[in-house]
């Protein structure tokens, strides 16, 4: 079934969107933001709905530095140990038989982004299955499935949707 152009189009724009989102939550999981990635959120604003996008138009008039130091230290409360219910952000923690680091989980999302021939950063140092990570890879999906879209190839874009779903379900969800 070949897409028609309306389709295509609201299909790629569409996934820019997701692509956008992933690459914003891979962001904001991997580290605490800095005052450059505010800084770019302000000059160039995403357009989000809900909170998200409410929290990036609040950066037109907001004190910046003061909404860094804010979001670093919810960071360091929530997902370094300030508090006394952390989280962590690793998919084996929560999936696993044992609930810890370097489980199946964590084997299964390497296996998904070898299939795709992602690698996490290795001077990260972190599992495989962080939810940056995970998130990163959905975003690289989501490019692959634009490429396709651009390219014409239908196979691929059936391919690369399929496989987000697939991933969706099996591990973000």
């Amino acid at each position: 079934m070949r897409y028609a152009m309306q389709e295509s189009a609201e299909l790629l724009d569409d996934t820019a969107m997701r692509k956008a989102v992933f690459e914003f939550l891979s962001a904001a999981y991997l580290n605490e933001m800095s005052g450059e990635f505010l800084e770019g959120l302000k000059r160039d604003p995403i357009e989000f709905e809900g909170e998200l996008g409410a929290f990036i138009d609040s950066l037109a008039v907001a004190d910046l530095e003061a909404v860094r130091v804010d979001l670093a230290s919810e960071y360091a409360r929530i997902f370094l140990g300030m508090s006394p219910s952390p989280v962590a952000p690793y998919e084996s923690v929560y999936m696993s038989d044992l609930h810890i680091l370097m489980q199946e989980p964590r084997d299964e999302v390497l296996g998904c982004y070898r299939e795709e021939g992602v690698s996490a950063a290795k001077d990260l140092r972190l599992p495989e299955d962080h939810i940056a990570f995970e998130f990163a890879f959905m975003a690289h999906m989501c490019q692959k499935a634009i490429d396709a879209l651009r390219s014409g190839d239908e196979r691929e874009v059936r391919r690369c949707l399929a496989k987000q779903q697939e991933f969706l379900s099996n591990h973000l969800l």
